[in-house]
């Protein structure tokens, strides 16, 4: 049998020369002692290491998402608990306690408290952020990642210790099950955001659940109960556009009269007056789904042209505007919007009731003689005083 030389796949070239060149030196290294001395300079000290063995600043982050009773028995519970925890040990110091209670997860953008605690890490004034768990940092994977990393850079270090989870942020190999944490309690928000989204769409559906905003001047409570005070500014400002008087005289009608928006603002702006003069809800009618959040960690919303389903209830609560008088506004806006021309003149009329009981509405047209021919025509008493509320030639007359 003639026997030949198996042949290598293929031809051994430079590199594998260098390859088998670089095994024999460490074979020789290894079997022989070192010619060479060679320095050995340790690692500087693990920075997690030393974080943990000095007297550290220490503070907490407690946050939760609403107002409602339990959820407030859970902020003050996390409160009290880490207050003590950090001025119970020896080896931290007390560098306070930062709270956003009523406050989203999903952005930072109006978590005032969370901004301030990082701004002091910034100024060096803390070193460890202790919080109860991921989902309480931030529900925005984003956000908690890139502050995580951010802290993490800052010299020195800021770490964040998840208590629930017992991970340490400084500890670098947990990097991945923060990162997978962060993720589901994203996760866990858009569920619950879509669950009450269903279910806000079927009580409306059904005509259940619709409560006024606390923006809404004229009512209190979720019973649609009117507030006969504030019901009053709306008659009044229903009642002069309807005399002809425009949002924005209005606007500075109510001003100089001294009476407060809803908002407890001084000053009325012709789109405040507008708004109200708009609102289907003051003649008892209710439209549903007017906004749309397009963002679900900013939360930005925008006018509903189409891209949800809306729901109007009509008759839904107690009105305080007549619906024919709101429906004769919306006309006259709609008129004074394409055309720009007086709508309805006005009539002379005593204001019995209400912030503005005692004047008489006035034409903004008429002269100072045209005043005292309504005055007698009214048989009013001769004795008067005119009281300049709004721009130019717009009065009113106040009785004596």
């Amino acid at each position: 049998m003639k026997i030949t030389k198996k042949q290598p796949l293929r031809p051994r070239g430079r590199s594998d020369e260098k390859r088998q060149s670089t095994k024999d030196a460490i074979r020789e290294a290894y079997a022989n002692d070192p010619q060479k001395e060679v320095q050995i300079i340790p690692a500087k000290k693990d920075l997690v290491t030393d974080a943990e063995k000095k007297k550290l600043r220490v503070c907490a982050y407690c946050r939760v998402s609403t107002e409602e009773d339990n959820q407030a028995s859970s902020y003050e519970l996390q409160v009290q608990n880490y207050t003590k925890m950090i001025q119970e040990n020896p080896e931290w110091e007390f560098a306070g306690i930062f709270a956003d209670e009523g406050i989203s997860g999903t952005s930072v953008l109006h978590r005032e408290h969370f901004l301030e605690m990082i701004e002091k890490c910034k100024a060096g004034e803390i070193d460890l952020i202790i919080t109860k768990q991921v989902s309480r940092f931030a529900r925005n994977v984003l956000d908690s990642l890139n502050y995580i990393f951010m802290l993490r850079k800052l010299d020195p270090p800021v770490g964040v210790y998840f208590e629930t989870e017992k991970l340490n942020t400084l500890d670098r190999s947990s990097d991945m099950v923060i990162t997978v944490l962060s993720l589901v309690a994203q996760s866990e928000s858009e569920q619950k955001s879509n669950s009450l989204k269903w279910s806000f769409k079927r009580r409306r559906a059904q005509g259940l659940g619709i409560y006024p905003n606390w923006s809404l001047l004229g009512y209190k409570g979720h019973d649609w109960e009117i507030d006969e005070d504030e019901a009053d500014v709306v008659r009044t400002i229903y009642s002069l556009y309807l005399e002809g008087y425009s949002s924005t005289q209005i606007a500075d009608l109510l001003t100089k009269s001294g009476i407060l928006t809803v908002k407890g603002l001084s000053t009325w702006s012709s789109g405040s007056v507008l708004g109200i003069l708009r609102n289907e809800k003051y003649c008892g009618d209710a439209l549903c789904q007017k906004t749309v959040t397009v963002d679900f960690f900013t939360h930005k919303s925008v006018k509903n042209n189409g891209l949800e389903t809306q729901y109007f209830i009509e008759g839904h609560h107690e009105p305080i505007i007549e619906k024919s008088d709101w429906l004769l506004v919306q006309q006259i806006r709609k008129e004074r919007r394409y055309t720009r021309r007086q709508t309805r003149k006005c009539k002379p009329r005593i204001v019995v009731k209400g912030p503005l009981a005692g004047f008489i509405i006035a034409d903004p047209k008429w002269e100072p003689e045209d005043v005292d021919s309504i005055m007698e025509k009214l048989s009013l008493p001769t004795e008067i005083v005119t009281s300049p509320v709004l721009e130019d030639e717009n009065f009113m007359i106040e009785k004596k």
